[in-house]
């Protein structure tokens, strides 16, 4: 079960507050006579207290079918045979022209198609002459073709 990210955040910002109120209350309580150990006495209470919300909540989460929103259960993965993405093999190889600016991602014709590319890192001018390299997903990376020949 995966638990939506901002659980987490909500309850560190709670409890980040619970701590900043009971470290303010305490300063401003804090004396060396006898009135030191009931301060004491209280925060620990409160702590007992604070711990046994807490384990009931954790408890209570996981089955709760008001809080249900807030997990995930349908995750898809490869072994069940999800693929987000076929790999454009088919364009590896072959040629097109940069149809924009590639710095280092732009768009190419590669074959008579628009298609999203990318560079191993260079910048490349908008009319180069480019090649395919591979295919890895959606990402194909490409190469001026003056270069591939040098």
């Amino acid at each position: 079960m995966a638990v939506h990210p901002k659980v987490g955040l909500i309850a560190t910002v709670i409890l980040f507050g619970v701590c900043t109120g009971l470290a303010l209350f305490l300063l401003g309580r804090m004396t060396a006579d006898e009135r030191l150990m009931p301060a004491f006495i209280g925060t620990g209470v409160g702590l007992l207290i604070l711990g046994a919300i807490g384990v009931g909540v954790a408890r209570h989460l996981p089955s709760s079918a008001r809080l249900q929103s807030m997990t995930h259960h349908g995750a898809q993965n490869a072994e069940d045979g999800y693929v987000s993405s076929v790999a454009r093999l088919d364009l590896v190889g072959k040629s097109g022209t940069s149809l924009t600016e590639l710095r280092p991602v732009g768009t190419a014709e590669i074959a008579g198609e628009r298609v999203d590319v990318t560079t191993d890192g260079e910048f490349v001018q908008k009319g180069t002459p480019l090649t395919v390299v591979r295919a890895d997903g959606m990402r194909v990376v490409v190469r001026p073709a003056a270069r591939l020949n040098a």
